[in-house]
This record gives C-alpha cells, structure tokens and sequence, in this order.
C-alpha cells in the first residue's frame, strides 16, 4: 500500500510516539519556537522521480532503501498551538551509509540508489505530517568532526519566511554533543529538536515524534 499521512497515521494515532501515548491531534506541543539551523550545502539540485513522502521506496526500482526503516511524524504548529494547515514539509538526509545524493558531497561512503533522499508532504487539517525513511548515518566533515545523524527539513507557508531547522536522534549522546551545529543552539532549547525512536510493536518500526513551532 502506498505511504499516505491519513493511512499511517490511522495506524500510529493510538502508539507511543516518543514518550506520548495519545493521538498526535491531542499531544500537547513543546513550549518554544523550533530552532532555525542552516540548510547545509547539500539540498538536491536535482529531485527524485518520486516526491512523496515514503523515502524507502522510489517507485522505479525493484529494491528498499538499506538501513534501518524508521517514520518521523509530527504537527507543525503556530506559537499559540494551533494547527497550521497545507504547510509545505521537505527533508533530505543521507542514507544509511551516511552519503547524500549530492554531486557535491566529498564522502567516500557507498551511495544507496534505492533511497530517494529527498521527500515532501503537505499537513492535514490538525497540521500533521508523517514520513517514511532510514536512520541516517553519520559522516565526517574534518578529523576531528563527524557530524551525528541527523534529517533536514525546510517548512514552507505561504506569505512567511519558510523555516529550515534539523532534527537529531537522542541515542546519539556522544556525536550530538560534539557537534558543531547542534550545539549553536542554547542548551536549553536542544530538545526541541532532538527525537526519541520508540518501536511500535504493531508496525514493527520505530517511530520519533517532531513537532515544528512556527
């Protein structure tokens, strides 16, 4: 069956969604405003035959994407906690190997051309998203840092500036606190936009909750 928000999250509503046991709709959001963060040098100049929102799967090819499937869902939300409908939500990541499919990318690691790397969605009514994809895998940028697994997203509403921030992933204490970018953010507002992966039994994947306030 195809990946679409109202299908997955039928199936997800009722599971932990980070330390969350009740319907994304209900879930009271974090406090602050999600932190900005630079886009990187390695948004696609060229996109996937497939824009959807199901990264583990391009439509043409025979194969899924290697590495640890995982879903990321969440809401994006105003800063009074009202749901924002229709808004643009793109991520682009690494693949598991933790190499992007970017002409420019120096690292050596194996690209994974099941992965589309690329994906879009826009938000229901409750301002919920959902995707489908791999835990990214980390990669050098010098000797002495390697960036911690993370996604990219860019949210984009109409008549206001788009926000670009990314996400992290808890379980990776060492790389997060060692990374250059992540630790631009003040201390305290760090957890917003780090992730908890907790399996869902019932899909037999894990599942990390990103709330996106605007």
């Amino acid at each position: 069956m195809a990946l679409t928000r109202r299908n997955l999250l039928k199936q997800i509503e009722f599971f932990s969604i980070g330390y969350i046991s009740i319907p994304l709709s209900r879930q009271k959001p974090i406090s602050d405003l999600t932190p900005e963060q630079i886009e990187g040098p390695f948004y696609p100049l060229k996109f996937p035959i497939d824009d959807d929102n199901d990264l583990t799967w391009i439509g043409n090819k025979k194969n899924q994407a290697l590495g640890e499937k995982i879903i990321i869902a969440g809401q994006v939300l105003t800063r009074k906690y009202q749901p924002i409908t229709s808004a643009k939500v793109e991520i682009w990541q690494a693949c598991s190997s933790g190499r992007y499919n970017h002409e420019y990318d120096p690292n050596n690691a194996p690209i994974d051309p099941n992965f589309q790397g690329w994906g879009q969605t826009n938000t229901g009514e409750d301002g919920s998203y959902v995707f489908k994809t791999v835990k990214p895998g980390g990669y050098p940028v010098t000797r002495s840092w390697r960036r911690p697994p993370h996604i990219h997203f860019k949210v984009t509403l109409p008549n206001q500036e788009e926000l670009i921030t990314q996400l992290y992933f808890s379980e990776e204490t060492t790389l997060n606190e060692r990374d250059k970018i992540l630790q631009r953010i003040p201390n305290n507002q760090q957890s917003l936009v780090i992730t908890e992966l907790t399996r869902s039994e019932k899909l037999k994947i894990r599942i990390g909750q990103f709330n996106i306030i605007i």
